[in-house]
């Protein structure tokens, strides 16, 4: 038998080829445009041909990637049914979940032992990772994703939004004085994080100040992390002003290792929202449907409890679209 290869190019192909365009097919597999252009390509390369006729005005699909079309899609259907049938009983107990490192380290574990506290027999396994999961290939029940809508195959509910604000310990607000009246950041270490994310509502300390009428000249010194965790830990042990998400940072505010020096007003809102992503008409055990009861009242509560600290100053958050803060933006 010839040895299978290439499986993410082809569920790229195959999705482009369904929905007509690489944008569509994007959204399907919650990865950009250009990851699903670089997937073919290497397909391509690997073939020696072209599967797509590139021009000025778009791609149109070759005969050769026409004549594929349903056998792919047979293919993949056939993959996500063999899946599920080679789950063992015992497997009725595991929930799946791939996500994102820094939600699960800075939202979910805090409140996890929750759900095992109801569902003492659970296999909870948790892929806390920012690697791109294809949930018809591979064996999870749910993907929590920071990102655009999905499409087809593909189902979701939003969990919520997210803005991006500075944060730093207590002592260290204190000791840098800062307040909402600080128009200057300069002699102020700054954390930065780097690698964020594709969502063009995300900014740095650049973006935030000149939305804020900060001193642009004293935004871009200080240390620099690749991961979201290491910069609030730093943040706690005050080490610095760190610009995040209100999402990541909320559990430290909570429990007041960090604080909002400016006041929640100096937020920036982002574009892309947390979604809990499953494959569409998928049969969930108990426990899986217990498991998506459970995150979404713990989404419900969290949208409450953030709604209720960025109205504690007037709403001036930079973005086109905000007004009031409704139960399902934050």
């Amino acid at each position: 038998m010839m040895r299978l290869s290439h499986l993410n190019s082809l569920r790229a192909l195959e999705a482009t080829l369904r929905h007509g365009s690489f944008s569509a097919a994007a959204d399907e597999l919650g990865v950009t445009p250009a990851a699903v252009g670089q997937r073919v390509r290497t397909l391509e390369k690997y073939l020696g041909k072209a599967l797509f006729e590139r021009t000025s005005t778009g791609s149109n699909a070759t005969e050769d990637a026409k004549r594929v079309e349903a056998q792919l899609t047979t293919g993949f259907l056939a993959i996500a049914s063999g899946l599920k049938q080679l789950r063992s009983q015992h497997a009725r107990n595991r929930v799946s979940v791939t996500l994102p490192a820094s939600f699960a380290e800075n939202w979910l574990t805090p409140s996890i032992s929750q759900f095992y506290q109801r569902h003492a027999e659970v296999d909870l396994r948790l892929d806390a990772s920012n690697r791109d999961v294809d949930l018809l290939a591979e064996d999870f029940d749910f993907a929590i994703r920071y990102g655009r809508p999905t499409a087809d195959p593909l189902q979701e509910t939003v969990l919520f939004g997210d803005y991006v604000l500075p944060v730093c310990s207590p002592q260290f607000a204190g000791q840098y004085r800062l307040d909402p009246d600080v128009k200057s950041l300069a002699g102020v270490p700054l954390i930065h994080i780097l690698n964020r994310t594709s969502d063009p509502g995300w900014v740095g300390f650049e973006g935030w100040g000149n939305a804020f009428g900060f001193t642009q000249s004293h935004l871009s010194h200080g240390v620099s992390y690749s991961s979201i965790s290491s910069g609030l830990q730093s943040a706690v042990s005050g080490q610095g002003l760190v610009l995040c998400g209100l999402t990541e940072a909320y559990n430290a505010i909570k429990a007041g290792e960090l604080v909002v020096p400016f006041g929640p007003s100096m937020r920036y809102q982002t574009h892309y929202e947390y979604r809990l992503v499953w494959v569409r008409g998928k049969k969930f055990t108990r426990l899986q449907q217990d498991f998506m009861d459970w995150i979404l009242d713990k989404a419900k509560a969290f949208r409450r409890e953030a709604s209720r600290l960025i109205s504690t100053h007037p709403n001036t958050a930079h973005n086109q679209h905000t007004g009031t803060v409704p139960d399902t933006d934050v």
